[in-house]
């Protein structure tokens, strides 16, 4: 159930012929896996957050350095050194207070993606390497 701060939230979405109350208490409902905290899956994370997607899991092993600041829309300066999931799920929180976040600081392999694929509805391949690309894929056609 929408409550009542969630309908002022997502009023212009709840507006959407093609959105309605349905469509937002599904996307308040929805698990979604963003796989890769940088300069794809910072935006897509920001985006669906703002939505009101209710549970965004996050994977990414690694820290934000001064090379991701003019790309990575999630990380600040303030967020050097600082592992980006926790750099993400701290800008994510102060947009929307009312998701929940998931965080894997791991790296995807045979033995772990299984396992944390199968809790979402859709999975967004965010990574920079063929290799996880290829696994992530594999898994999800599985």
């Amino acid at each position: 159930m929408i409550g009542e701060s969630d309908l002022l939230r997502y009023s212009r979405q709840i507006l959407l012929k093609d959105v309605g109350y349905k469509g937002q208490e599904k996307l308040l409902n929805s698990k979604v896996l963003v796989t890769g905290a940088g300069g794809l899956g910072s935006p897509a994370m920001y985006y669906l957050a703002a939505a009101g997607v209710g549970t965004l899991g996050i994977v990414d092993f690694d820290t934000v350095n001064m090379s991701n600041l003019h790309r990575q829309i999630l990380h600040f300066t303030d967020d050097l050194g600082k592992n980006k999931v926790d750099s993400a799920e701290e800008k994510l929180k102060k947009l929307n207070p009312g998701i929940s976040i998931i965080k894997y600081q791991i790296k995807l392999n045979a033995d772990n993606i299984e396992d944390i694929v199968r809790q979402y509805d859709v999975v967004i391949d965010a990574v920079d390497n063929f290799s996880t690309r290829y696994l992530i894929s594999d898994c999800c056609y599985l």
